[in-house]
């Protein structure tokens, strides 16, 4: 204790300035808008290259993982495009016949992943000049992840499926029924797609896909598979819960998908063409 006492003593006047430093600081910081932005816009890019930094070194422990989910996705898309060729082959498609699609794909990395609160969001490290705009569909190696609600430069932020007030269109794979998919604020690895129709026979195991009805996914984007449905007394509709494909707890790498025509879209859309 008298150590203690002596170096106060000591260091009075030291201890004394800084603390009139600090409290100033936050005199000018609370009181000042302009000063406010500043420093905020300032602490935001450093703490865009300090996940930045963590990625690249904790990336190298995730290689299994990722190489895992790659590969899981490769063999998928090798199943899809084996039955696509099959199906072109049996209406006489030549094979060097190509099909336009109307998306192209932005890749990113995550840098942070929040799943314990409502209202979890993704920091990625693809902006506005990587081509990533606010409205893009986002995807996992293997299945939906959610969409594109900020970007500056080179950051962007997507609110997920794990957010309670995203709602995703989608339908079971093979039906043309859709529904809302939401994610009710509870297990990270399930979501619940509602307002299927009680009259129709769905099945534990079924697949869950996108609808296309959204610019911010084309039709058939993976989502989950069925593992119990919920049909209330009181209504024609049944909810089915949904198992999620992507994996939000170990989330890595990240597809953000872009319209390609977008303009001539949008202008068809709104009667200009």
């Amino acid at each position: 204790m008298r150590a203690l006492l002596l170096f106060l003593h000591k260091n009075a006047s030291t201890l004394l300035f800084l603390l009139l430093e600090a409290a100033a600081l936050f005199l000018l910081l609370t009181g000042n808008s302009y000063h406010q932005s500043v420093w905020f816009t300032s602490a935001n890019a450093w703490s865009g290259k300090m996940y930045a930094f963590r990625h690249r070194v904790t990336g190298y422990l995730n290689l299994g993982q990722a190489n895992d989910e790659l590969w899981q996705r490769n063999s998928q898309l090798e199943q899809e495009v084996a039955g696509l060729r099959h199906e072109l082959e049996q209406m006489g498609w030549e094979k060097s016949d190509t099909v336009a699609f109307a998306y192209d794909f932005v890749y990113g990395h995550v840098l942070r992943n929040s799943i314990y609160d409502l209202e979890n969001t993704v920091l990625t490290d693809v902006g506005a000049a990587d081509g990533v705009a606010v409205g893009m569909g986002v995807t996992s190696p293997v299945g939906i992840a959610g969409l594109v609600v900020a970007c500056s430069e080179h950051y962007s932020i997507v609110a997920s499926v794990l957010n309670v007030k995203m709602r995703f269109s989608c339908k079971i794979k093979g039906s043309q029924v859709t529904g809302p998919l939401s994610w009710d604020g509870k297990d990270i690895h399930y979501a619940y797609l509602s307002e299927l129709p009680g009259y129709v026979s769905w099945h534990e195991g079924d697949t869950v896909v996108t609808s296309g009805f959204s610019e911010s996914f084309a039709e058939g984007f993976p989502v989950g598979v069925i593992e119990s449905f919920d049909k209330n007394e009181d209504s024609q509709f049944i909810k089915a819960k949904v198992r999620l494909f992507t994996q939000f707890e170990t989330l890595s790498t990240l597809r953000l998908i872009r319209l390609v025509d977008e303009e001539e879209i949008h202008g068809l859309q709104n009667g200009r063409l």
